[in-house]
C-alpha cells in the first residue's frame, strides 16, 4: 500500500503578468510511500498550493507532479482530501457521507455500507451513523470528513489544515486518532498546518516553505520515538530549529 510523491522543479504562477502571483518557484520534493509529511510556514508561502498541485485540482506552470511514478493529471481515487473545514453534505447523515464516494463509483448497497460501517467503527463514531452534520461537534465532524476519505481507499491523504478550527483540547485528540488511523491503514500523508508543534508530533519529516513564493526552505527529519512527548528537550530543540527556519 501507499504511492511515493515526486514533485519536481514545480512552479506555479496564477497570472503571467503578475509577479505577486508566483505562489510556488522551482519547488522539488520526494515523499515516500507511507510517509506522513508535513508542510509548514508563514500564510501565502503556497502549502495549500501545493497540496492541490498533488491532489491534481491545480496544473503546474512548469515542472511536474508525479504519483507512483505517473504524472498527474486531474484529480482521482487513489487520493483523499479532508479540508479545514469538514465539508461534509449538511444533507446526508455519517454514514451516508462517507458512502457517497463509493456510491458514485457504483460499489453495490450491501459493500459499501460494510465498509463504511467499518471506516465508522475505525474512526470510533459508533452510534452516531444516522446523525447529520448540524448534530455532530466540530471534532466528530473531522472524524467523519477523514473516514469519507479513506472510503475510496486512497493510497495518499492529503490534510490541508484539518484541526486548524477545533479547540486545543480535541484538536489534540484528533492528532492521537490520526496517528491510530494512520498505524491502522498505512497511507501516504501530506499535512498542511500553521503549527509547528502539530507538526512534530505527528510527522516523518516536517518541510518548510519560505514565503512568498514558496521555495524549499529547510527539510527536518524527525526521528523521535512515538509517542512523542512535547515537552521533551529534543521535541523542542527540534521546535527552535524549525521556528528559525520559518522565521
Amino acid at each position: 500500500m501507499g504511492k511515493a510523491i515526486a514533485i519536481e522543479h514545480v512552479t506555479k504562477r496564477f497570472n503571467d503578468e503578475d509577479e505577486r502571483a508566483l505562489a510556488l518557484e522551482d519547488v522539488s520534493l520526494h515523499i515516500e510511500a507511507n510517509e506522513f509529511v508535513s508542510i509548514v510556514g508563514r500564510s501565502g508561502c503556497g502549502k495549500t498550493t501545493l497540496l492541490n498541485l498533488i491532489a491534481g485540482f491545480l496544473q503546474p506552470s512548469s515542472g511536474q507532479v508525479l504519483i507512483g511514478g505517473e504524472p498527474v493529471g486531474s484529480p482521482g481515487p487513489d487520493r483523499g482530501m479532508v479540508f479545514q473545514q469538514g465539508a461534509l453534505f449538511p444533507w446526508l447523515t455519517a454514514i451516508q457521507n462517507i458512502e457517497f464516494g463509493p456510491r458514485n463509483r457504483g460499489v453495490p448497497r450491501r459493500q459499501r455500507r460494510a465498509q463504511a460501517q467499518e471506516l465508522i467503527e475505525l474512526v470510533r463514531l459508533d452510534g452516531f451513523e444516522r446523525k447529520y452534520p448540524r448534530e455532530l461537534s466540530g471534532g466528530m465532524q473531522q472524524r467523519v470528513a477523514i473516514a469519507r476519505a479513506l472510503a475510496n481507499d486512497p493510497d495518499i491523504l492529503l490534510m490541508d489544515e484539518p484541526f486548524g478550527a477545533l479547540d486545543e483540547l480535541t484538536r489534540s485528540e484528533m492528532q492521537l486518532e490520526l496517528l491510530r488511523i494512520w498505524e491502522a491503514r498505512k497511507k501516504t500523508v501530506v499535512f498542511v498546518t500553521h503549527s509547528i508543534m502539530e507538526a512534530l508530533y505527528l510527522s516523518d519529516r516536517v518541510v518548510v516553505l519560505s514565503p512568498h513564493p514558496g521555495r524549499l526552505r529547510a527539510e527536518v527529519a524527525v526521528t523521535l520515538p512515538r509517542p512523542r512527548q512535547r515537552s521533551s528537550q529534543e521535541f523542542m530543540a527540534m521546535y527552535e530549529e524549525i521556528h528559525r527556519a520559518i522565521f
